[in-house]
Protein backbone atom coordinates (compact mmCIF):
# COMPACT_ATOMS: atom_id res chain seq x y z
CA UNK A 1 0.00 0.00 0.00
CA UNK A 2 1.85 3.47 -1.01
CA UNK A 3 0.54 6.00 1.12
CA UNK A 4 0.68 9.89 0.38
CA UNK A 5 0.10 12.35 2.94
CA UNK A 6 0.20 16.30 1.86
CA UNK A 7 0.13 18.11 5.30
CA UNK A 8 0.90 21.75 6.72
CA UNK A 9 3.60 22.97 9.55
CA UNK A 10 5.83 20.60 11.04
CA UNK A 11 3.66 18.74 13.76
CA UNK A 12 5.60 16.59 16.05
CA UNK A 13 1.83 14.61 16.69
CA UNK A 14 1.37 13.44 13.05
CA UNK A 15 5.26 12.40 12.67
CA UNK A 16 4.98 10.37 15.30
CA UNK A 17 1.18 8.99 13.67
CA UNK A 18 3.24 8.45 10.33
CA UNK A 19 6.19 7.13 12.11
CA UNK A 20 3.43 4.28 13.22
CA UNK A 21 2.07 3.92 10.26
CA UNK A 22 5.04 3.52 8.09
CA UNK A 23 6.19 0.54 10.27
CA UNK A 24 2.67 -1.43 9.04
CA UNK A 25 3.21 -4.11 7.11
CA UNK A 26 3.30 -3.76 3.68
CA UNK A 27 3.12 -0.03 4.11
CA UNK A 28 5.39 2.38 1.67
CA UNK A 29 4.57 6.20 3.14
CA UNK A 30 5.86 9.00 2.38
CA UNK A 31 4.80 12.57 3.36
CA UNK A 32 5.04 16.31 1.74
CA UNK A 33 5.07 19.16 4.07
CA UNK A 34 4.52 22.49 3.49
CA UNK A 35 6.36 24.79 5.62
CA UNK A 36 4.22 27.34 7.33
CA UNK A 37 5.40 28.08 10.41
CA UNK A 38 6.21 31.65 11.43
CA UNK A 39 8.47 32.96 14.42
CA UNK A 40 10.12 30.47 16.16
CA UNK A 41 10.13 26.78 14.35
CA UNK A 42 10.55 23.48 15.60
CA UNK A 43 13.58 21.52 15.07
CA UNK A 44 12.00 20.07 11.76
CA UNK A 45 15.06 17.39 11.44
CA UNK A 46 14.49 16.05 14.37
CA UNK A 47 10.86 16.08 14.23
CA UNK A 48 11.06 14.07 11.20
CA UNK A 49 13.36 11.87 11.63
CA UNK A 50 13.24 8.17 10.12
CA UNK A 51 10.18 9.48 7.56
CA UNK A 52 10.54 9.99 4.14
CA UNK A 53 9.71 12.97 3.91
CA UNK A 54 10.34 16.49 2.15
CA UNK A 55 9.78 20.30 3.55
CA UNK A 56 8.57 22.37 0.87
CA UNK A 57 9.30 26.36 1.33
CA UNK A 58 10.13 27.79 4.60
CA UNK A 59 14.00 28.96 3.85
CA UNK A 60 16.55 27.59 5.03
CA UNK A 61 14.63 24.36 6.28
CA UNK A 62 13.06 23.52 3.21
CA UNK A 63 13.40 23.69 -0.55
CA UNK A 64 11.63 25.27 -3.76
CA UNK A 65 8.34 23.15 -4.47
CA UNK A 66 9.00 21.79 -7.54
CA UNK A 67 12.53 20.03 -7.10
CA UNK A 68 11.47 19.12 -3.20
CA UNK A 69 8.20 16.74 -4.62
CA UNK A 70 10.55 15.37 -7.05
CA UNK A 71 13.03 14.62 -5.59
CA UNK A 72 10.32 12.83 -3.13
CA UNK A 73 7.97 11.39 -5.80
CA UNK A 74 9.98 11.02 -9.09
CA UNK A 75 7.98 8.70 -10.90
CA UNK A 76 6.16 7.02 -7.94
CA UNK A 77 2.70 6.82 -7.68
CA UNK A 78 0.63 6.85 -4.56
CA UNK A 79 -2.74 4.24 -3.84
CA UNK A 80 -4.00 6.81 -1.58
CA UNK A 81 -3.20 10.68 -0.99
CA UNK A 82 -4.52 12.02 2.32
CA UNK A 83 -4.12 15.83 2.22
CA UNK A 84 -4.51 18.72 4.01
CA UNK A 85 -7.79 20.60 3.37
CA UNK A 86 -8.02 23.34 0.27
CA UNK A 87 -5.65 26.23 1.41
CA UNK A 88 -2.13 25.05 0.87
CA UNK A 89 -1.01 25.54 -2.58
CA UNK A 90 1.53 22.55 -2.76
CA UNK A 91 -1.92 20.20 -1.43
CA UNK A 92 -3.83 21.96 -4.15
CA UNK A 93 -0.75 21.36 -6.63
CA UNK A 94 -1.29 17.26 -5.80
CA UNK A 95 -4.27 16.68 -5.32
CA UNK A 96 -5.25 18.39 -9.50
CA UNK A 97 -2.10 16.03 -10.84
CA UNK A 98 -4.32 14.87 -13.81
CA UNK A 99 -1.76 11.62 -13.92
CA UNK A 100 -3.01 10.77 -10.32
CA UNK A 101 -6.89 11.33 -11.28
CA UNK A 102 -7.80 7.91 -10.53
CA UNK A 103 -5.76 7.79 -7.24
CA UNK A 104 -8.69 8.40 -4.27
CA UNK A 105 -8.01 11.39 -1.95
CA UNK A 106 -9.39 12.06 1.17
CA UNK A 107 -9.16 15.67 2.85
CA UNK A 108 -8.00 16.28 5.83
CA UNK A 109 -9.58 19.00 7.87
CA UNK A 110 -10.33 20.29 11.70
CA UNK A 111 -12.36 23.36 10.83
CA UNK A 112 -15.81 23.19 12.45
CA UNK A 113 -19.38 23.50 11.31
CA UNK A 114 -20.57 27.01 12.56
CA UNK A 115 -23.42 29.02 12.03
CA UNK A 116 -21.35 31.36 9.93
CA UNK A 117 -21.79 33.38 6.28
CA UNK A 118 -18.59 31.99 5.79
CA UNK A 119 -19.24 27.93 6.09
CA UNK A 120 -22.24 28.33 4.81
CA UNK A 121 -20.73 29.95 1.39
CA UNK A 122 -18.08 27.11 1.44
CA UNK A 123 -20.43 24.78 0.19
CA UNK A 124 -20.53 26.51 -3.23
CA UNK A 125 -17.03 27.89 -3.39
CA UNK A 126 -15.19 24.72 -2.55
CA UNK A 127 -17.08 22.23 -4.35
CA UNK A 128 -15.10 22.58 -7.82
CA UNK A 129 -11.92 21.54 -5.63
CA UNK A 130 -13.48 19.50 -3.08
CA UNK A 131 -14.87 17.19 -6.42
CA UNK A 132 -10.65 15.76 -6.67
CA UNK A 133 -11.36 14.32 -2.77
CA UNK A 134 -13.66 11.15 -2.52
CA UNK A 135 -14.02 11.36 1.64
CA UNK A 136 -12.90 13.79 4.17
CA UNK A 137 -11.36 12.45 7.58
CA UNK A 138 -11.76 15.06 10.63
CA UNK A 139 -10.87 14.97 14.35
CA UNK A 140 -14.48 14.47 16.22
CA UNK A 141 -18.08 15.68 15.95
CA UNK A 142 -18.67 19.21 14.95
CA UNK A 143 -16.02 18.64 12.34
CA UNK A 144 -17.70 15.68 10.63
CA UNK A 145 -20.88 17.58 10.57
CA UNK A 146 -19.30 20.37 8.95
CA UNK A 147 -17.71 17.51 6.62
CA UNK A 148 -21.33 16.37 5.47
CA UNK A 149 -22.09 20.12 5.02
CA UNK A 150 -19.55 20.23 2.55
CA UNK A 151 -21.24 17.51 0.51
CA UNK A 152 -19.39 14.11 1.77
CA UNK A 153 -20.66 11.22 1.74
CA UNK A 154 -17.82 9.63 3.29
CA UNK A 155 -16.54 10.99 6.69
CA UNK A 156 -14.59 9.43 9.43
CA UNK A 157 -13.39 10.46 12.74
CA UNK A 158 -10.50 10.46 14.41
CA UNK A 159 -7.66 12.63 12.24
CA UNK A 160 -5.18 13.06 14.85
CA UNK A 161 -3.03 11.00 17.55
CA UNK A 162 -0.59 11.32 19.55
CA UNK A 163 2.19 8.96 21.18
CA UNK A 164 0.59 8.40 24.47
CA UNK A 165 3.61 6.16 25.72
CA UNK A 166 5.29 9.66 25.59
CA UNK A 167 3.24 11.75 27.99
CA UNK A 168 2.07 8.80 30.45
CA UNK A 169 5.49 8.42 31.48
CA UNK A 170 4.66 12.16 33.20
CA UNK A 171 1.24 10.25 35.09
CA UNK A 172 4.12 8.98 37.71
CA UNK A 173 4.91 13.19 38.78
CA UNK A 174 4.29 13.23 42.54
CA UNK A 175 4.54 16.72 42.92
CA UNK A 176 2.48 18.74 40.73
CA UNK A 177 1.18 22.11 41.19
CA UNK A 178 0.50 25.42 38.87
CA UNK A 179 -1.63 26.46 35.70
CA UNK A 180 -0.21 25.94 32.14
CA UNK A 181 -1.26 27.18 28.91
CA UNK A 182 -0.03 25.85 25.85
CA UNK A 183 -0.18 27.35 22.28
CA UNK A 184 0.06 30.31 20.26
CA UNK A 185 -0.60 34.00 21.59
CA UNK A 186 -3.35 34.60 19.18
CA UNK A 187 -6.28 36.81 19.34
CA UNK A 188 -9.11 33.28 19.48
CA UNK A 189 -7.13 31.94 22.37
CA UNK A 190 -7.96 34.78 25.09
CA UNK A 191 -4.02 34.49 26.95
CA UNK A 192 -5.97 37.39 28.48
CA UNK A 193 -9.05 35.64 29.48
CA UNK A 194 -6.91 32.70 31.10
CA UNK A 195 -4.60 35.83 33.11
CA UNK A 196 -7.84 37.57 34.09
CA UNK A 197 -8.84 34.25 35.52
CA UNK A 198 -5.71 33.81 37.57
CA UNK A 199 -6.11 37.11 38.74
CA UNK A 200 -9.50 36.33 40.55
CA UNK A 201 -8.50 32.79 41.11
CA UNK A 202 -5.39 34.48 43.71
CA UNK A 203 -8.18 37.21 45.10
CA UNK A 204 -10.39 34.39 46.05
CA UNK A 205 -7.36 32.50 47.44
CA UNK A 206 -5.56 30.39 45.59
CA UNK A 207 -2.00 29.91 45.49
CA UNK A 208 -0.79 28.29 42.33
CA UNK A 209 1.02 29.95 39.85
CA UNK A 210 0.39 30.07 35.46
CA UNK A 211 2.80 29.53 33.37
CA UNK A 212 2.48 29.85 29.53
CA UNK A 213 4.23 28.11 26.50
CA UNK A 214 3.92 29.52 22.60
CA UNK A 215 5.08 31.68 20.14
CA UNK A 216 5.48 35.05 22.02
CA UNK A 217 5.94 33.20 25.37
CA UNK A 218 8.08 30.45 27.02
CA UNK A 219 8.71 28.46 23.77
CA UNK A 220 9.65 24.73 24.00
CA UNK A 221 10.44 21.99 21.44
CA UNK A 222 7.98 19.01 21.73
CA UNK A 223 10.47 16.46 23.00
CA UNK A 224 10.65 18.83 26.16
CA UNK A 225 6.63 18.74 26.56
CA UNK A 226 6.18 15.78 28.85
CA UNK A 227 8.59 17.16 31.45
CA UNK A 228 6.51 20.81 31.39
CA UNK A 229 2.98 18.98 31.20
CA UNK A 230 4.57 16.88 34.53
CA UNK A 231 5.37 19.99 36.30
CA UNK A 232 1.70 21.43 35.98
CA UNK A 233 -1.57 19.97 37.26
CA UNK A 234 -3.86 21.68 34.87
CA UNK A 235 -4.14 23.16 31.43
CA UNK A 236 -5.83 26.07 30.89
CA UNK A 237 -7.91 27.11 27.64
CA UNK A 238 -9.68 29.83 27.34
CA UNK A 239 -10.49 29.85 23.60
CA UNK A 240 -13.07 31.80 21.61
CA UNK A 241 -12.49 29.37 18.80
CA UNK A 242 -10.82 26.51 19.04
CA UNK A 243 -11.59 23.38 16.13
CA UNK A 244 -9.74 20.44 18.23
CA UNK A 245 -6.80 21.65 20.52
CA UNK A 246 -4.55 18.25 20.63
CA UNK A 247 -3.06 20.32 23.79
CA UNK A 248 -6.21 19.16 25.54
CA UNK A 249 -5.40 15.24 24.58
CA UNK A 250 -1.71 15.54 25.58
CA UNK A 251 -2.54 17.14 29.16
CA UNK A 252 -5.11 14.44 29.49
CA UNK A 253 -2.55 11.60 28.95
CA UNK A 254 0.03 12.83 30.80
CA UNK A 255 -2.07 12.67 33.96
CA UNK A 256 -3.18 16.74 34.28
CA UNK A 257 -6.43 18.33 35.13
CA UNK A 258 -7.84 20.56 32.06
CA UNK A 259 -10.14 23.87 32.17
CA UNK A 260 -11.23 24.78 29.03
CA UNK A 261 -14.09 26.89 27.88
CA UNK A 262 -17.07 25.35 25.66
CA UNK A 263 -15.23 26.53 22.28
CA UNK A 264 -12.66 24.30 22.00
CA UNK A 265 -14.23 21.60 19.51
CA UNK A 266 -12.89 18.29 21.39
CA UNK A 267 -15.30 19.00 24.18
CA UNK A 268 -17.40 15.93 22.79
CA UNK A 269 -14.79 13.43 22.74
CA UNK A 270 -12.81 14.02 25.56
CA UNK A 271 -15.75 14.52 28.48
CA UNK A 272 -13.45 14.06 31.26
CA UNK A 273 -12.14 18.01 30.93
CA UNK A 274 -13.82 20.82 32.55
CA UNK A 275 -15.94 23.13 30.86
CA UNK A 276 -16.80 26.92 31.28
CA UNK A 277 -18.88 28.95 29.34
CA UNK A 278 -16.36 31.22 27.11
CA UNK A 279 -15.85 34.45 28.63
CA UNK A 280 -16.56 33.82 32.13
CA UNK A 281 -13.56 34.16 33.90
CA UNK A 282 -15.22 34.22 37.24
CA UNK A 283 -16.13 30.43 36.38
CA UNK A 284 -12.57 29.63 35.55
CA UNK A 285 -11.45 31.54 38.28
CA UNK A 286 -13.64 29.43 40.94
CA UNK A 287 -13.09 26.07 38.72
CA UNK A 288 -9.19 26.56 39.21
CA UNK A 289 -9.71 26.80 42.83
CA UNK A 290 -11.81 23.06 42.63
CA UNK A 291 -8.70 21.80 41.26
CA UNK A 292 -5.94 23.23 44.08
CA UNK A 293 -8.00 21.64 46.15
CA UNK A 294 -8.94 18.66 44.92
CA UNK A 295 -5.28 17.86 43.72
CA UNK A 296 -4.15 18.49 47.66
CA UNK A 297 -6.67 16.19 48.43
CA UNK A 298 -4.88 12.78 49.01
CA UNK A 299 -8.35 11.03 48.07
CA UNK A 300 -8.89 12.83 45.09
CA UNK A 301 -5.89 13.22 42.92
CA UNK A 302 -6.32 14.35 39.24
CA UNK A 303 -7.21 11.25 37.28
CA UNK A 304 -7.13 10.27 33.71
CA UNK A 305 -9.29 7.95 31.90
CA UNK A 306 -7.14 5.35 29.67
CA UNK A 307 -10.22 4.16 28.15
CA UNK A 308 -11.31 7.68 26.80
CA UNK A 309 -7.37 8.71 25.07
CA UNK A 310 -7.26 5.08 23.92
CA UNK A 311 -8.54 5.21 20.54
CA UNK A 312 -6.14 8.51 20.32
CA UNK A 313 -2.88 6.80 20.77
CA UNK A 314 -0.35 6.77 17.08
CA UNK A 315 -0.95 3.07 17.25
CA UNK A 316 -4.41 3.43 16.43
CA UNK A 317 -4.71 6.03 14.69
CA UNK A 318 -2.02 4.10 12.11
CA UNK A 319 -4.23 0.92 12.63
CA UNK A 320 -7.61 3.24 11.78
CA UNK A 321 -6.23 4.96 8.64
CA UNK A 322 -4.48 1.99 7.09
CA UNK A 323 -8.08 0.34 7.37
CA UNK A 324 -9.24 3.60 5.95
CA UNK A 325 -7.39 3.47 3.02
CA UNK A 326 -7.50 0.00 2.11
CA UNK A 327 -11.81 0.92 1.58
CA UNK A 328 -10.66 3.07 -0.45
CA UNK A 329 -8.60 1.21 -3.02
CA UNK A 330 -11.07 -1.50 -2.71
CA UNK A 331 -8.91 -3.76 -0.11
CA UNK A 332 -11.50 -3.76 2.23
CA UNK A 333 -15.61 -2.45 2.19
CA UNK A 334 -16.20 1.35 2.37
CA UNK A 335 -19.34 1.95 4.35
Amino acid sequence: MKILFAWTGVTSYMADCWRCLQSAAGVELKVAVENVCSGRAFDAERVFSGLDCTIVGGGAQGVGENVALERLLGGWTPDVVFAVGWHSAMVRKLVRRSDWRNVPKVCCFDMPWRWSLRCLAARWALCPFLRNYVAAYVPGRICARYAKWLGFSVVRTGLFGIDMGKFRKAQAASERSGFLYVGRMSVEKRVDLIEAAHRRYRELGGAWALDCYGQGGKFAQPSEMPRIYAEHACLLLASAFDPWPLVVLEAKAAGCEVIMSDRCGNRYELPDARVVRFGDFEAMAREMLRVEHECKDERAKCKVSDDALERYDCRAWAERTLAFARELTGEGRLK
